[in-house]
């Protein structure tokens, strides 16, 4: 039993329930208050040992160093050369609520980079792919678009909130979505496909995951990937449901947005975007991996 426990699996199953309680006590806490300056803490270190435990399995060691230093690299790099220049995001500055920085970047940001990272690229693989191998021509190309795309998902509804609510970033001259300007997705997509694109090329195959586990373990390893993507819009639907009916404003370009009208567009958007993506990628795990085994586990207990 305590072997059951302990195994990886169930190990990150723990651990994406942690991550959903940080985000949602994140969403409850009140502005400046414990919560909110403690609960993402939870969050970091549920998603930190989530990424060692599942990638070390899935990537290998090596390969798993290979990513973060390539995600940390490409990362800082692109943040750095935008906030110079106003390319490839756009313009804009962190505040001292991102402190401290390495440069002009937060510290706290290419952490961020990496983790949702690799949870996008793990799920990338899950809905591209039949078997866990990107290393066929078509998995080193599709691979890297999806997680990229499922970045961009997260950022539609993250951005608002950090940037415009939070105000940890400024946009120098606002922006059509809640804030932020369009050309931010066009470059998150741009940088975080080439992150993903650049580890494709230089990743060498990895052994086959998971050898110590059964098939029914591997599956449900996979499965919790998927769920860990949907920790992040447990807090943009709370934050729609837990809002203060008497919301403040707040300004961008001397326009005036209403933070309960930002939370409701950024919890819609989740729902429509990070959610169904998440669902999509479940569903495929339960039809392709784990129905197959329940109905193998069911004829040979009927034997």
């Amino acid at each position: 039993m305590s072997r059951l426990v302990h195994s990886p699996p169930i190990v990150s199953l723990y651990l994406v329930a942690a991550a959903w309680v940080g985000n949602a006590l994140y969403a409850l806490g009140e502005p400046g208050g414990a919560l909110k300056y403690w609960s993402p803490a939870l969050v970091a270190v549920a998603m930190i040992a989530f990424v060692v435990l599942h990638g070390r399995l899935f990537e290998s060691t090596r390969g798993l160093l290979l990513f973060v230093a390539t995600v940390f690299v490409i990362g800082w790099g692109f943040e750095s050369i935008s906030i110079m220049t106003g390319i490839p995001f756009g313009n804009y500055h962190y505040t001292d609520a991102m402190a401290p920085f390495l440069g002009h970047v937060p510290v706290s940001v290419m952490p961020a980079y990496c983790l949702m990272g690799y949870v996008s690229w793990a799920m990338a693989r899950i809905l591209v792919l039949q078997q866990d191998d990107c290393d066929t021509p078509s998995g080193k190309v599709l691979v890297p678009l999806v997680a990229a795309l499922l970045m961009v998902l997260w950022d539609l509804s993250m951005d608002p909130l950090r940037a415009t609510v939070e105000q940890r970033w400024i946009w120098h001259d606002g922006g059509r979505h809640l804030g932020v300007p369009l050309l931010n997705y066009l470059g998150w997509f741009l940088v975080t496909w080439t992150m993903f694109q650049t580890y494709a090329l230089l990743r060498q195959p990895a052994p086959v995951p998971c050898t110590d586990l059964d098939a029914a373990d591997t599956s449900l390893l996979r499965l919790s990937v998927p769920l860990m993507y949907l920790a992040f819009p447990v807090e943009y639907l709370l934050n729609a449901v837990v809002a203060d009916p008497d919301h403040a404003a707040v300004f961008v370009e001397s326009a005036q947005l209403d933070i309960g009208e930002i939370y409701a567009a950024t919890a819609l958007l989740s729902l429509v975007t990070m959610v169904p993506a998440a669902l999509i990628a479940s569903h495929k795990i339960w039809r392709v991996e784990m129905a197959p085994l329940n109905l193998a586990l069911n004829e040979e207990t009927q034997r």
